[in-house]
């Protein structure tokens, strides 16, 4: 009696193990239940990425034509690599050093029909000296009280050396300079500062009013002539001469950029002035247009788009 008591009392327990084994709720997912949603991993700072592709859904016709082989969906240097083929196929015209002098009587003055020049790094304001704001268009030269072509990439901060050729006869960086104050620039490499023009330690600062200005032309330098024109300042380049034209903290998308002239773009924005230059440049009708345009003067977003930044240049191409 008790041995048939024990084996239903074993039984009982085979059963009830074997039915809790099988639970539905323990080891099987509820029907139709989403799995939890995995955290988003956190932004790597060790992996910056360039601006996202701008709205462009504004841009005049005129430049439309111009930069239809671009595909503006791109970003990072394959942008820049796109924007280095526009830049050099439709730089038609190759101007002599000797061209610059009536191409910036051209491009540099005023207002049209104006006599006077805008010269670069002149204090606003001033009418005479070496930081003269305008000088008359024709008093240029090579003696006091003259304005003169400067490189704003300096010529011997190329690499190799810009010369007065290809590169160093580039309208868009060549710009009327008081001769005296031009020589005070030197070669000096661009370095951050406020104010008006001036050196600064080893460096030379373009002033609150140029800035803007010489970041794009800058930009343009690198990305129409590659490692010949690179912003990076480094010392020791070209065999201990230097090479590179901005001191400042390397990009990190592209070690060659410098973060100040991303900063100077945006802080500094396009002026009606440099606007008309870039103009007479891209209509090959005009005697002394090479054929090509500053595409960081059309929309300063494109550097953005290309290099990141703490800040993102206005995009002028925006609805």
């Amino acid at each position: 009696m008790r041995m048939n008591l024990l084996l239903v009392t074993f039984a009982s327990l085979l059963l009830s193990v074997s039915s809790c084994t099988k639970d539905p709720i323990i080891t099987d997912p509820t029907p139709g239940k989403e799995k939890p949603t995995e955290p988003t991993k956190p932004i790597d700072p060790s992996k910056p990425e360039p601006g996202k592709p701008g709205d462009f859904s504004n841009m005049p016709k005129e430049q439309a034509d111009y930069y239809k082989t671009v595909d503006f969906k791109k970003t990072g240097m394959a942008l820049k690599e796109d924007l280095t083929k526009l830049t050099t196929d439709t730089h038609k015209r190759f101007l002599s050093y000797g061209d610059i002098w009536e191409a910036s009587k051209a491009t540099d003055v005023v207002s049209v029909g104006s006599n006077e020049v805008y010269l670069l790094y002149g204090h606003e304001g001033v009418t005479s000296g070496k930081t003269a704001y305008t000088r008359n268009k024709n008093n240029h030269g090579g003696n006091e009280g003259q304005w003169n072509r400067e490189h704003t990439y300096a010529k011997s901060l190329g690499t190799p050396n810009l010369q007065e050729t290809g590169p160093g006869s580039d309208a868009h960086h060549l710009r009327p300079a008081d001769v005296k104050w031009n020589s005070e620039r030197g070669n000096l490499p661009f370095i951050a500062g406020s104010g008006v023009s001036k050196a600064i330690a080893k460096g030379w600062y373009p002033g609150d009013e140029w800035k803007g200005d010489v970041a794009r032309m800058m930009m343009y330098m690198y990305v129409r002539y590659g490692d010949r024109c690179i912003p990076k300042y480094d010392a020791s380049g070209n065999k201990g001469i230097g090479s590179g034209v901005v001191i400042g903290t390397a990009n990190k998308i592209d070690p060659k950029m410098v973060e100040l002239l991303l900063e100077w773009n945006e802080q500094d924005p396009v002026s009606e002035f440099e606007k008309r230059r870039n103009e007479y440049h891209g209509n090959r009708s005009n005697k002394y247009a090479q054929g090509n345009r500053n595409p960081f003067i059309d929309n300063p977003y494109l550097a953005t788009q290309i290099w990141g930044g703490t800040k993102p240049a206005e995009n002028t191409w925006k609805k």
